[in-house]
């Protein structure tokens, strides 16, 4: 029996000999196995979330060098080849494009609608414009709608306000800002109505008339009466 001095040394050994090889060989710890059982599976598909969320090959790519194989990495293979499929992303519209002489202020007519104090349409409404109106054009906002900005302009009467580019329309040339090309209404008087002719009726031509003696023939000429009479 050893001496009662190496009894705590014992001890200690046997309890290093039996944590040891958990240790050295990955196997966890009794007490830590219920801990650890779903670690790595939640790990990979943490990863695998992370990936599909960012959607890039590059972020695929690194999924794979840690998930080579199983359920995760077949999908994630499947990314990646949709990916080469169909590289480009759909970019949303972009405004309308803007010719370089696009200079203000420039005439235009309007389709009819409402004006408003601001370029949209929860600004107040402070006026109306009939189909065929004319406008001018002062300049036109960095608010788009439906492909078509909206525009400060001036009516013939002189008030200034907002309308949409969809009602409005060019004058001259087409514009790619404004909806397509319209004829306005004259904003000035036209001129005097046309006058009815004056030129006189056409008059009855008067039958000629023989001397006594004579008669007219059927050829309009006078000729001597036979009969004397």
């Amino acid at each position: 029996m050893p001496p009662i001095s190496t009894l705590p040394l014992l001890a200690c050994l046997a309890l290093a000999a039996w944590l040891v090889p958990a240790i050295d060989t990955g196997r966890p710890l009794p007490w830590q196995s219920s801990a650890l059982a779903g670690a790595p599976q939640d790990a990979e598909k943490l990863a695998f979330e992370e990936a599909k969320a960012l959607g890039t090959v590059e972020a695929w790519d690194a999924f794979l060098s840690h998930y080579p194989s199983g359920f995760h990495a077949d999908l994630a293979r499947a990314y990646v080849k949709k990916l080469a499929e169909d590289p480009q992303t759909p970019s949303p519209p972009a405004g309308p494009a803007v010719s370089p002489n696009d200079d203000f202020p420039a005439a235009a007519g309007s389709w009819g609608g409402v004006l408003r104090d601001g370029p949209g349409q929860n600004f107040r409404k402070v006026g109306s414009l009939q189909e065929g109106e004319p406008v001018t054009l002062m300049a036109r906002s960095d608010v788009v709608e439906d492909g078509f900005p909206w525009f400060k302009i001036t009516t013939q009467r002189g008030q200034t306000g907002y309308q949409w580019g969809g009602i409005l329309c060019s004058t001259g040339a087409e514009r790619p800002d404004i909806f397509k090309t319209c004829t306005v209404k004259p904003s000035g008087p036209t001129g005097k109505k046309a006058t009815k002719s004056t030129k006189s009726p056409p008059q009855k031509k008067q039958k000629k008339r023989c001397p006594s003696g004579q008669y007219l023939n059927q050829n309009g000429v006078c000729q001597p009466n036979e009969t004397g009479g």
